[in-house]
C-alpha cells in the first residue's frame, strides 16, 4: 500500500466549518485542515498547486508513533514553568531609545484571575490583508472597532492603546518572575514566542468583535509569505485618517516595495535583491525555513525557558522568529528609536502588527500540520507556562500553553491561499567555485574557530568547523539531524543587531572566495537588559538538507562564514552537532 499526505484540503464553496448555520455566522470559506489519506493504487488524487507540497526528500513527519519529542525536549528533576506575573509588583519597563521609564503596566495592580472559558462561537475565519482591500463591509467593520477601541477611557483595558501595552510590559521587562526576583518575564527568544503571541491575538481579537457586536470578527493575516502579499496592505497606508493608519513608518517602504527578510536598516542593508528576485529570494528564505526546521520543533520554535531562567542568556530564538524581527525592522522608522514596529515597547501601537503576528501564527499552524499536528515539547515546562489576559468580558483570566496548540480550540481558522513557497524553486545557488577549477580560484586559508571568544563588527568571521560525521546514511538522518550551533553571542550594542550565516564546503584547509549558500540569521529589534548583566544567547540551523543542496555531504569540514549587518557582537563558539531528531519519519 502506498501513502500520500495532503496538508491543506481543498473544500468546494458550498462545504461549511459548522453543521447548522447560524445567524452572524462567518461565511463560509477554503479552510486549512489536516488531511491524511491512504491509497491502496498508484492513482492517488494529488493536492493542487496551491496545497503544500514538498519533495520526497523535504517532508519530515511522523506517523505512527509520536513520542520522541520528550527526550528531545529533556527531563527536569522538578516541573517549573514559567508562571503568570505578580500584578502588584509591575513596574516601569524600558527600552535603547525610549529609556528606562515606559509605562507598561496595566490599569489595575490586582484582580480575580479565573481560568479562560473558551469560547463556542461560529468558527471564525481569518482572511489574507491583500484580498480585502475591496470588501467594503469586513473594511468598515475592521476600521469601526479599532474606532472604537481608540475612544475607550484612557484608563480602560481595552483601550488601544492599553492593549498595545501588553505586549510592552511582558517582551520589556515591566515584570519580574514570581519567586526570581531581578529575572524578567520575557516571551520573546524561546518556546514562548508563538503560543504567547497566538493568546495576544486571541483576546485583542475578540474584544475588536466585543466592540461591534460581531462574534465572528477576525483580523487580517499579512500574507508576507506569498508574492501577492509581500507588499505593506493598503488599507494601512492609503488613508492618513483612517484609524488603521500610523504615522512612525518607513513611508519608502510602503506598496509597492516588497518586504526583504534580510533587511536590517544599513546602507547595505537586506539582500541586495529587487523585483521578481527578491520575491525568489523570499520564497527561498521560507521553504528554507520550514525544510531545516521540521526534524526538530526547536530550530523552528526557540529553545527551552524554564522559571528562573532569563531568555536571551543561554537559550536561541527559532528561525521563523527571525523573519518576524527583519519585518519588525522593516516597517518602523528607519532611523533610531526605531518606533513604532521596530522597537517591542511601541510595537503595539501599529495596526500592522496584529496582521503581521497573524500570518506568523499562521505559519506555525502550517509547520504544526507538516508534523502530523504531533505536539512540539512534550515538556511539561513547556505546556503548563501559564499567562494572564483580560479577555471579552472584562475578566482578568489565565490560560496555559497546552490549551493554544490547535485553533479550532479558540474558534478560528486560516483562509486557505496559495503558498508559493512550496512549490519547486530554483533556489540552489550556483557559485563560481563550482564552475572553476581548483588552480583557477583565488583560495584563502581558513582556520578553526579556536578557544578564546571572537568579535564580529565591520569584518566577516570565517572558520573551519568539523563535522561530528560525514556522508550519513539515510537512516541516520532519520534518526538525529545536523546542527550548526553558534554560542554565547553576546550582542554588544543596545540597537538593532544582525550577522547572516553561510555555509561552503572547503578545498582542503581552504575556502573560496564565495560564501557558499546561506543558512539562517540571527536577528535582534532593539534590546536594553537589566543593569549589570551581561546577555548570551545561542543560535541554531538545521543544515542536513542544505548539506545535500550542496551537495556537500562527503565533507569532513565545513566553511561557515559569519557575515555582519548591523550592530557588534561577541562570539564564543561555532560547532556543529548530531541532534535527536523529535519527528523522524522520513517520506
Amino acid at each position: 500500500m502506498s501513502a500520500s499526505v495532503g496538508f491543506l484540503s481543498t473544500i468546494s464553496p458550498s462545504a461549511c466549518p459548522l453543521q447548522e448555520r447560524r445567524s452572524g455566522a462567518a461565511p463560509c470559506r477554503r479552510l486549512i485542515r489536516p488531511r491524511v489519506s491512504c491509497h491502496s493504487n498508484g492513482d492517488a488524487r494529488q493536492p493542487p498547486p496551491s496545497s503544500l507540497l514538498m519533495d520526497r526528500r523535504d517532508v519530515l513527519i511522523a506517523l505512527g508513533g509520536l513520542t520522541g519529542g520528550a527526550a528531545a525536549a529533556g527531563k527536569m528533576a522538578l516541573a517549573s514553568p514559567v508562571m503568570p506575573p505578580d500584578l502588584s509588583k509591575c513596574h516601569d519597563a524600558n527600552s535603547p531609545g525610549l529609556g528606562n521609564n515606559i509605562k507598561c503596566c496595566p490599569p489595575y495592580t490586582s484582580a480575580d484571575i479565573v481560568d479562560y472559558t473558551f469560547p463556542e462561537t461560529p468558527l471564525r475565519v481569518r482572511r489574507a490583508a491583500h484580498l480585502l482591500i475591496n470588501d467594503s463591509e469586513y473594511m468598515e467593520k475592521y476600521e469601526e472597532a479599532v474606532k472604537k477601541m481608540k475612544e475607550l477611557p484612557e484608563n480602560h483595558p481595552w483601550n488601544f492603546y492599553q492593549q498595545a501595552r501588553v505586549h510592552c510590559a511582558y517582551c520589556n521587562e515591566a515584570y519580574d518572575q514570581v519567586g526570581f526576583p531581578g529575572v524578567p518575564v520575557q516571551v520573546h527568544n524561546s518556546w514562548l514566542f508563538l503560543p504567547w503571541h497566538r493568546y495576544y491575538l486571541h483576546f485583542y481579537e475578540r474584544i475588536l468583535g466585543k466592540l461591534i457586536d460581531d462574534n465572528t470578527f477576525t483580523l487580517p493575516f499579512w500574507n508576507f509569505d506569498s508574492d501577492d502579499g509581500m507588499t505593506i496592505p493598503e488599507f494601512f497606508t492609503n488613508d492618513t485618517s483612517s484609524p488603521l493608519y500610523n504615522a512612525n513608518r518607513d513611508t519608502s517602504h510602503y506598496s509597492p516595495a516588497i518586504v526583504d527578510y534580510k533587511y536590517s536598516y544599513d546602507s547595505t542593508a537586506g539582500s541586495g535583491d529587487t523585483g521578481n528576485a527578491l520575491v525568489l529570494a523570499n520564497l527561498c528564505y521560507m521553504k528554507k525555513t520550514f525544510k531545516q526546521s521540521l526534524p526538530l520543533a526547536e530550530l523552528f520554535m526557540g529553545d527551552p525557558l524554564r522559571a528562573g531562567q532569563e531568555a536571551d542568556t543561554t537559550n536561541g530564538f527559532g528561525q521563523l522568529e527571525n523573519i518576524h524581527n527583519a519585518v519588525h525592522m522593516w516597517v518602523g522608522t528607519p532611523t533610531s528609536p526605531y518606533i513604532d514596529m521596530g522597537d517591542f515597547s511601541t510595537a503595539g501601537k501599529d495596526c500592522i502588527f496584529f496582521s503581521l503576528h497573524a500570518n506568523v501564527d499562521r505559519l506555525w499552524h502550517i509547520y504544526r500540520m507538516f508534523r502530523g499536528n504531533k505536539v512540539e515539547f512534550t515538556d511539561t515546562d513547556w505546556l503548563d507556562t501559564t499567562f494572564i489576559f483580560y479577555d471579552e468580558n472584562e475578566q482578568v483570566v489565565r490560560v496555559k500553553v497546552r490549551d493554544c496548540l490547535k485553533p479550532n480550540k479558540l474558534r478560528y481558522t486560516y483562509e486557505e491561499v496559495p503558498i508559493p513557497w512550496m512549490n519547486k524553486l530554483n533556489c540552489v545557488k550556483t557559485t563560481e567555485t563550482k564552475e572553476k577549477t581548483k588552480t583557477e580560484l583565488s583560495l584563502v586559508r581558513v582556520g578553526p574557530f579556536g578557544s578564546e571568544p571572537r568579535e564580529l563588527s565591520k569584518m566577516v568571521l570565517r572558520v573551519m568547523v568539523p563535522r561530528p560525521k560525514k556522508s550519513r546514511s539515510k537512516t541516520e538522518k532519520e534518526e538525529k539531524v545536523e546542527v550548526l550551533l553558534i554560542k554565547n553571542i553576546s550582542v554588544d550594542t543596545e540597537g538593532p543587531a544582525r550577522f547572516d550565516v553561510y555555509i561552503a564546503a572547503p578545498y582542503g584547509d581552504l575556502a573560496g572566495p564565495d560564501y557558499g549558500d546561506f543558512a539562517g540569521t540571527f536577528v535582534r529589534l532593539p534590546h536594553k537588559g537589566m543593569k549589570g548583566k551581561e546577555k548570551k544567547s545561542s543560535l541554531k540551523l538545521g543544515i542536513t538538507s542544505l548539506l545535500e543542496d550542496l551537495e556537500a555531504e562527503d565533507a569532513e569540514k565545513l566553511v561557515v562564514t559569519l557575515v555582519p549587518r548591523v550592530g557588534e557582537f561577541t562570539i564564543g563558539g561555532v560547532l556543529i552537532k548530531l541532534l535527536q531528531t523529535d519527528n523522524p519519519r522520513l517520506l
